[in-house]
């Protein structure tokens, strides 16, 4: 099970929730994967009761589902609900990235063109559940930019749904000797503010995220456990 902080005094539903979040956002959950109550709150500090609320939360949600013996599981995720999700991504996560040409700011965009780096090292250097962190980073820093705050609700509740199964976005293929990376065009679009380039470069990595993971999720022998270095 992923790892969690130990929860500070006070705010302990908020902060159970918040860490819950981060981790199917980060993939730190796996599809499949089991969590239970009593075992959360050990983890984190804290009584029954706040974690039982943030879990759920997170049904309602859609980003978990109850289980038997005061327990919830992370759902597996079916081709055809992930295409699903992957089309609504693209129409959603495109308009936030263009509209966060007209409003973010330099610093923003500096502080992007670092994520890709690190995200980039991270990958050459096999650090899958860092590469995945830094992803869901850069994505969310690109997103907030737009300075649309119910498109972001929008955001995060899809990624919370398909959070988990981004661990089969790996192993990929070697990219051609001059292939650019999305990230790198959609950078180069937003620091000359061109809109419908930045658009397209998300929709392509959506696109390009989308075939690899389902060609992996089809191959893998297990569904619910990926094996990651």
């Amino acid at each position: 099970m992923a790892e969690f902080a130990t929860a500070p005094k006070g705010g302990l539903a908020g902060f159970v929730e918040r860490s819950l979040k981060q981790a199917l956002l980060e993939g730190r959950l796996r599809p499949g994967e089991r969590l239970v109550t009593r075992e959360l709150a050990d983890q984190l500090g804290t009584s029954l009761t706040p974690v039982r609320e943030a879990l759920l939360k997170l049904v309602a949600a859609g980003a978990l589902e109850a289980a038997p013996s005061q327990s919830f599981q992370v759902p597996l995720m079916t081709e055809a609900g992930y295409r699903e999700i992957a089309v609504i991504r693209t129409a959603v996560e495109g308009l936030a990235a263009e509209r966060a040409v007209q409003t973010i700011a330099p610093e923003t965009i500096s502080t992007l063109r670092e994520l890709n780096a690190e995200f980039r090292a991270a990958k050459r250097e096999g650090e899958i559940a860092h590469a995945l962190a830094l992803n869901k980073s850069f994505r969310f820093t690109l997103y907030e930019g737009a300075a649309m705050p119910r498109l972001l609700e929008v955001i995060e509740r899809l990624w919370l749904q398909i959070g988990p199964s981004l661990n089969f976005l790996y192993p990929q293929p070697k990219p051609g000797r001059f292939t650019r990376h999305n990230y790198d065009v959609l950078l180069d679009a937003l620091e000359r503010r061109n809109g419908p380039g930045v658009r397209r470069a998300i929709e392509q990595a959506i696109d390009a995220g989308t075939r690899i993971l389902l060609a992996n999720m089809a191959n893998a022998t297990t569904p619910a456990l990926v094996a990651l270095p």
